[in-house]
């Protein structure tokens, strides 16, 4: 599949590790809160909004080439000060790893006792879902207050994610470092191509791409690759040794059932991260004298708050403008700095996603005519899904 494509693919790109940030790093993140709004269940947050408790002050924007790009130092010092607020606690950590490790083995053991049943198997797909994003958390040295801990836990996860530690966190950096620059590739995002580059493409490849990208496959197929086929020899043992133990212990049905639910976790993981990155309007720019870090976080990255029991497995990652902004804040202290930061009318510029510009925004495959990236007047790009989905409005306006 990446060959056809031309490319190789990533699911979940890295985040650049704390302690490791990208120069010009606005320290951007939010503050505390309790407040969870769901868009599944009605009442969009904006709606709700705040008069700010603090002085906002409103970023001022340089023109670079005639493309707007957000001053770095936009709410420098409140974002430092309200960041400092949400690092790892322990203890939140030992109870949120507790959790992770409850439903891992109830979703293990509901596969075991159904004999398979479908439902078991989706449930057990989510619960390793939490447990990559704990891995992913690990990898940033975020979860835990110091980072040994981070790292062994991450060690110890990775048997149970079928991804190798070490080359997670190999490629992990470049997505956070350059979302938005197209000089750089970005081999994790999930739209290659514009209309016009696969209209040049020789008819095989374009009868490939429409193929392979075509929504009800692209997910399966690329969560299939990216966690049992790509890299063998590097992430070959982690993918063998548990279903192994799975098979010697619980016998072989058991085994089909974890199998299966790993294929469903990476499967929705790719189609969560589509979600991250993939609606419109997507943020691009020509080259990294015209990206900005806090504009790739709040244009480029989706907020797209989801209730119990979604919220569960999802462990903050919908969140995901925060995890931009400030990687070094864990899933468990993400959604109480998206309510306060809410409260205090920080997400004025941040794409919340609905329920339903969610699901069309699955059926992105391309980008419409030539342009992959914000032209002169800074009017960014625009994902477009393929026919026949266009026709029934698949896709996000």
């Amino acid at each position: 599949m990446a060959v056809l494509l031309g490319r190789d693919f990533e699911a979940f790109p890295n985040e650049g590790r704390p302690g490791k940030l990208p120069a010009g790093h606005a320290f951007a993140t939010l503050a505390a809160g309790n407040k969870r709004h769901c868009l599944l269940c009605g009442g969009l947050p904006q709606a709700q909004q705040q008069t700010p408790r603090t002085r906002r002050y409103e970023s001022q924007e340089t023109i670079q080439g005639s493309v707007a790009v957000a001053d770095e130092f936009e709410n420098w010092r409140e974002l430092k000060r309200l960041s400092a607020k949400h690092r790892a606690d322990n203890h939140e950590a030992f109870a949120s790893l507790g959790m992770t490790l409850f439903l891992w083995v109830a979703g293990l053991a509901s596969v075991h006792f159904s004999g398979g049943h479908w439902a078991a198997v989706l449930f057990l797909g989510l619960s390793m879902i939490r447990c990559f994003i704990v891995f992913h958390d690990c990898a940033h040295l975020s979860f835990f207050e110091h980072a040994n801990s981070n790292r062994f836990l991450a060690r110890v996860l990775q048997w149970f994610v079928n991804y190798d530690y070490a080359e997670w966190d190999r490629v992990h950096n470049s997505h956070h470092a350059h979302l938005g620059d197209e000089t750089v590739k970005d081999a994790s995002l999930t739209v290659f191509f514009s209309e016009q580059q696969v209209a040049e493409f020789p008819w095989p490849l374009r009868l490939a791409h429409r193929v392979i990208r075509d929504p009800l496959l692209f997910f399966p197929l690329a969560g299939f690759f990216v966690f049992f086929l790509n890299k063998p020899r590097i992430h070959g043992p982690k993918r063998v040794l548990l279903p192994l133990i799975v098979w010697c212990t619980l016998g072989w049905q058991t085994t089909i059932g974890y199998l299966a639910a790993a294929w469903v976790a990476g499967a929705l993981g790719v189609a969560a991260f589509h979600l991250q990155h993939g609606c419109n309007t997507p943020y691009r720019v020509a080259d990294s004298t015209f990206r900005s870090h806090l504009d790739a976080a709040i244009l480029g990255s989706t907020r797209i708050p989801l209730c119990f029991p979604l919220s569960l497995f999802s462990f903050g990652i919908e969140y995901h403008h925060i995890h931009h902004l400030d990687p070094r804040v864990p899933g468990y202290r993400l959604p109480c700095c998206d309510a306060e930061g809410l409260s205090l009318g920080f997400w004025r510029r941040v794409d919340t996603v609905s329920a339903s510009r969610a699901f069309r925004s699955l059926f992105h495959a391309q980008f419409e005519g030539s342009r992959r990236v914000a032209d002169a007047n800074g009017v960014p790009p625009r994902f477009v899904s393929f026919w026949p989905y266009s026709k029934l409005g698949l896709q996000d306006a």
